[in-house]
């Protein structure tokens, strides 16, 4: 049987018992059947023991394997818009379906385990990424609209930080509205 279901029966013997549900001699019988003659306590100590040793091991081959893959999907990204000169459309498609992925990583399974910052600040540099290009692409050497799109990020990552909770974009999103707004008073 396995180690986590032999716990859980265990665990639910040792409640029955507490809460006499069942006579305290047909516990002790099913908890020692369970444990297979053994000190349950030693064997979930050792059966835990054990197993936290194979979650830790998976756990950093995941995390490995996702920071390699996202350092390689940001590096790619970041490459395709400054060094290459496709078209807009297909770079654009591209930044969108790698914000769909990284949106879908961090809602999903790596949310809980400490993940969600760094693929926060993956999607937000994705985005303005995104925005500079669309800028670059459709209107090159106009400040207004470069003003406007930068207003737009740092306004986003503001209400992120603010709905989220998170400081690190409160004051990143402060930080470059009042960069925004110290190049216009500097400009005029």
């Amino acid at each position: 049987m396995a180690i986590d279901k032999k716990q859980i029966i265990i665990s639910e013997i040792r409640y029955w018992k507490t809460n006499k549900l069942l006579p305290e001699h047909y516990c002790d019988f099913l908890i020692t059947l369970y444990a297979q003659g053994e000190d349950p306590d030693e064997v979930a100590e050792k059966e835990s023991s054990t197993l936290q040793i194979e979650r830790r091991k998976l756990r950093s081959k995941q995390i490995l394997i996702l920071l390699i893959s996202l350092l390689l999907a940001g590096v790619a990204s970041v490459a395709m818009f400054v060094l290459t000169e496709y078209p807009t459309a297909t770079l654009l498609v591209a930044a969108v379906l790698a914000l769909i992925f990284l949106l879908l990583v961090s809602g999903k399974t790596f949310t809980k385990k400490g993940f969600a910052p760094f693929l926060y600040i993956s999607m937000a540099f994705l985005l303005l990424m995104m925005s500079l290009k669309i800028w670059n692409a459709f209107f090159d050497g106009d400040t207004t609209v470069l003003i406007g799109l930068l207003v737009l990020n740092c306004g986003l990552w503001l209400f992120t930080g603010r709905v989220l909770k998170l400081l690190y974009f409160t004051i990143s999103g402060s930080l470059g509205l009042l960069t925004v707004v110290a190049f216009l008073l500097l400009s005029i």
